[in-house]
């Protein structure tokens, strides 16, 4: 292999790359990357055997090859480099090594490498239907449920994301068992019956860094899901783990409800937070008959104590008063755009319902959070 690459272009997609790489892997092989030259591009795949990114790179490619390379040790001489207008220079030498140097430039460096067909087996989508979803959208609902995705398996918490394809509209589900959130966009999917898979956290996580393209294009193959946006191609197991019956969470029995600005909420919750107890992060949120919303947190390790008022936009109900883990909801507060939200309650200890206020059209963003109780 022998190219000439652009070391800026180069780092952009061994940011990427460096993702998927397990910081201690098990296997040395998946420590590597793989790069494979041919035609005016050289290949990047990295891999940790659940998920799998290919990218591409512009490239003169004087001689075509592939070979493998330690990817963080290569990634910080490249990032090194990218600092400068001059290409690198990329070929392998007969002891199997990878020489780099910047053309023109008197460094160089030696890599140890291993061969590319010790590279475990790359997959596609082969002639699987491909749907497509405008990546915006896809991006949106990634990252609306992405605050709430498990960090471990049991029956009410899942390390991943619940996607529903319906002929009319997609939904992503997603819970560790404190907090819940559904979003959906209603449009148009070359689907003939619904489909239910569930992704894994770090292939959502993964997917977000991707630079927008137009649209993505999914393909389900052998328990595999496939995700195509613009020059990256991005690939995961799904999960086999059974999803919670998420529809008997949302409450449909709300009687008081508050629109407020999410801005404001976000700014007030932020300053109270910083008073709060580091265990259980708990903060009230009170609104009296009138609508004048209390947040407040006290600390009874050290006696501190924050309070702060905002006035809703409307409010339906009597008084109540709920307390929350405060970092649930500027979780929800960060993640969404909208200008204004609603609280949906019922009483101190019933799940309460958060949602955006959007215009027909721009979808359905719904956030449940359980109150915290103290016996």
């Amino acid at each position: 292999m022998d190219i000439r690459v652009d070391a800026r272009a180069l780092q952009s997609e061994l940011n990427l790359a460096l993702g998927i790489v397990e910081s201690k892997a098990t296997i040395p092989i998946l420590s590597n990357l793989l790069l494979k030259a041919e035609g005016d591009h050289v290949e990047l795949a990295a891999t940790d055997l659940e998920v799998t990114l290919r990218t591409r790179c512009p490239a003169e490619v004087v001689s075509p090859g592939g070979i493998t390379v330690p990817a963080r040790k290569f990634g910080s001489i490249v990032r090194a480099f990218a600092t400068s207008d001059a290409p690198l220079s990329l070929q392998t030498t007969a002891e199997g090594k990878l020489f780099l140097q910047p053309v023109g430039g008197r460094q160089e460096y030696h890599l140890q490498t291993l061969p590319e067909e010790d590279y475990p087996t790359l997959l596609d989508a082969g002639d699987s239907q491909q749907l497509k979803i405008p990546a915006s959208v896809f991006k949106r609902c990634i990252s609306e449920i992405l605050v709430s995705v498990g960090m471990e398996d049991n029956r009410f918490s899942v390390r991943g994301g619940l996607l529903i394809l319906e002929p009319d509209q997609l939904i992503m589900v997603s819970t560790d068992s404190h907090r819940l959130t559904y979003s959906q966009w209603n449009g148009p999917l070359a689907v003939e019956k619904p489909l239910r898979v569930l992704i894994p956290r770090k292939t959502l996580t993964e997917f977000l860094k991707l630079e927008e393209a137009d649209g993505v294009a999914l393909a389900f193959r052998d328990n595999h899901v496939f995700l195509e946006m613009g020059r990256r191609f991005l690939y995961s197991r799904l999960m086999d783990t059974t999803f919670p019956a998420y529809e008997k969470v949302v409450p449909t029995e709300s009687d008081k409800k508050a629109v407020l600005s999410r801005v404001a909420l976000l700014e007030r919750l932020k300053r109270v937070s910083m008073v709060a107890e580091s265990k259980t992060r708990a903060v009230s949120v009170a609104f009296d008959p009138a609508g004048t919303l209390e947040v407040m947190a006290r600390n009874q390790e050290t006696g501190d104590e924050g309070r702060e008022y905002l006035t809703s936009e409307s409010y339906e109900g009597e008084a109540i008063g709920v307390v929350f883990n405060v970092d649930y909801l500027i979780d929800f507060l960060t993640v969404s755009e909208a200008e204004k939200i609603v609280l949906a309650m019922k009483d101190p200890y019933y799940q309460v319902l958060f949602q955006p206020l959007r215009k027909e059209g721009e979808g359905i963003h719904k956030y449940v959070v359980m109150p915290l109780r103290f016996d």
